[in-house]
Formats: structure tokens, sequence, C-alpha cells
């Protein structure tokens, strides 16, 4: 766990998200959850105790290694009306089950409970559309949605200690799943993002960053982007560019061997994704 301000700490050790907690006088805001190992979850809480009492968790997005972890956690959950509804989509408690058996025995407990119908999506308590300010103690959040990694995310930002937490619009390791992005909305957010006045960068994934972190992670989506362009400019069908263009997936790097085809669909589906968004505009 690293401390990057006098009260925000933030965890990039575990498998999935860097999830995050602010401390005030008022309770502690959880931003992002462990979601994809249980133990990792109950070792989070367990360090979030010795601070306070939860009030807030905000989740950047719906994907599993951000939110499935809200179950383990007391407080109001917070995020974009869209999302919520991604939550209840389809059926997550099946998928979730999928996922957990492919990281072994550490897993194995929810993996029952899954089974026993013990486990279940925790609803959130409050949505929002546009923008949407917390204030707790001393301390100001806010929430501002943009269409990037997906295309409801959430990004939070702290005025007064100029942090902001990025979700998966920003990895610092690389380039996370874009098979549910908006690749040229993106580009954009990050420009504005760049305009903020930022000292520290939570990224959704990788070391902790800063202003330059956004910079550089916009720079590897344009590459990207040209690298799919290029392909389809040789007249090349969506699945010859799809085997063509690849990258090097280091978001997923710490999962288990039996993760490897989960994570090649993603690098497939998010050429696929950039193939269809350009399609738009040649």
């Amino acid at each position: 766990m690293e401390k990057i301000k006098d009260n925000i700490y933030v965890e990039t050790e575990y498998l999935g998200c860097n999830p995050s907690f602010v401390v005030t006088s008022d309770g502690i805001v959880l931003i992002d959850v462990p979601g994809l190992k249980p133990l990792e979850a109950l070792a989070w809480k367990k360090e979030i105790a010795k601070h306070g009492e939860i009030v807030y968790i905000i989740n950047t997005d719906h994907h599993n290694d951000h939110c499935m972890g809200n179950y383990f956690f007391s407080g109001d959950i917070i995020v974009h009306e869209e999302t919520m509804k991604k939550l209840f989509a389809g059926d997550r408690i099946e998928d979730l089950k999928t996922v957990e058996k492919l990281f072994g025995p550490s897993s194995q407990f929810l993996v029952e409970m899954l089974d026993q119908g013990l486990y279940y999506i925790k609803k959130p308590k409050f949505t929002y559309k546009d923008k949407m300010n917390i204030y707790l103690g001393k301390e100001i959040f806010e929430l501002i949605h943009i269409q990037g990694h997906t295309e409801y995310e959430t990004i939070v930002y702290m005025p007064r200690k100029k942090v902001l937490f990025t979700g998966d619009n920003v990895c610092t390791c690389g380039i996370p799943n874009l098979s549910e992005s908006c690749p040229f909305e993106w580009l954009e957010a990050l420009r504005a993002m760049e305009e903020m006045d930022i000292e520290v960068l939570v990224p959704g994934h990788g070391e902790i960053g800063d202003k330059n972190s956004i910079q550089k992670f916009r720079s590897e989506l344009v590459s990207l982007i040209d690298r799919v362009k290029e392909s389809m400019g040789k007249g090349f069908s969506k699945e010859e560019v799809v085997k063509e263009v690849s990258y090097i997936d280091n978001v997923h790097a710490g999962y288990p061997p039996a993760y490897s085809e989960r994570k090649g669909n993603f690098i497939k589906n998010s050429v696929r994704r950039i193939y269809d968004a350009l399609g738009k505009t040649m």
C-alpha cells in the first residue's frame, strides 16, 4: 500500500484495478475495490478498518476488477447511472463464477459462495449523469463522467489535493481492454485531463503517475489507432486487421495462465472496436 498524500492510500499490487481510499474527518471514501481475489478484498477491508468507517464507495466502471468486491464492504455505492444498469445486465453472477474459477484455490471460497447463492451484487445507493460533487470532512470529490475505456466512465478529481483518479482511462503500464471503449471520445477526454491542475495521478492499473502520464498514455493509444488505420488503408477486412495488429497486454500480465484465452480475446476485440470507430470516420 502506498500513501500518496497525507490521507490518501492506494494499492497497486493487487490483481486487477488499483483500489484507493481517502480518510476524512467524517469517514472514508473508497474509489474502486479489489474485485477478483476475495482474500485481497478482505485484506484491504482490514487495512481500511484501521482508519475509520466507510461512508461511500465510488466505482469508476462496471468491470469485475473494479466493482465485484463491493459485496465485502460497507458504505453507500455511487456510480454513473448507466454503469448501474451495466452492473445488473446479463448474468453477471455466472460470468463472475467463470472468472473466479480461473484464479485457483485463492478464490475457491467465493466460488462456493456463488454456487450456494450467498453472494449478490450490491445495488448502488446513488447515481449521477454528468457531474456530481461529494463534500466529506474538508475534502471535495468531483465525480466527472467521460466516454473512454467504456462509454460510462467516472473519473474522480480532488481539487484541494490536486489528485486525479482516472480508472482505466489512464494506465501507466500500457493499453487496457478497449473492447467497450469510445476511442475518439477517449482522446478528447485525455486532452481535457491534461488541462487539469494535477500533482498526482492514480491510474486504473500500473504505478502512481502525474500529469505526464496522461500524455504518455494518449501517445500509446494514438499509436495503436494509427496502426489499425494503416492496415485498413491497405484494404484489409476487419478480421485481417485483427490478425495483423496486436499489442502487449501488460494490464493483465500478472493474471494466471488459465486467463490467457480471455486475455487474447480482449486484444482482438479491442482492435475490432478501433476498426469500427475508424470505419465511421473514413
